[in-house]
C-alpha cells in the first residue's frame, strides 16, 4: 500500500480548502499538527469532523491539536 503523508505543505493547502473560515493549520513539530480556530463552537465542530475530514490526509504517527481560546483537543498518534 502507498505511503499517505502529504508533508506539511500539501497538508496546509487541502485543510485550507476543508477547514471553516477563520481556522488556519500550523505544525508544531515533526508530527503534529494543530488547527487555531476563532472560537469554541467552530473548534469543537472542527474535532467532531475530524475523523472523517482530516484523519484521512495524516500520515502514520502523526497527531492533531485543534485549539481556540476556551478548547483544546488533542488526538492519539494516528495508528498504521
Amino acid at each position: 500500500m502507498a505511503s499517505n503523508n502529504l508533508g506539511p505543505q500539501n497538508l496546509q493547502l487541502l485543510l485550507s480548502i476543508l477547514l471553516p473560515r477563520g481556522c488556519r493549520l500550523s505544525v508544531v513539530s515533526d508530527t503534529t499538527y494543530r488547527i487555531n480556530c476563532p472560537d469554541y463552537e467552530i473548534a469543537h465542530i472542527v474535532w467532531e469532523n475530524r475523523v472523517n475530514c482530516v484523519y484521512p490526509l495524516l500520515g502514520e504517527g502523526e497527531v492533531l491539536e485543534v485549539v481556540a481560546s476556551d478548547y483544546y483537543a488533542r488526538s492519539y498518534p494516528k495508528p498504521s
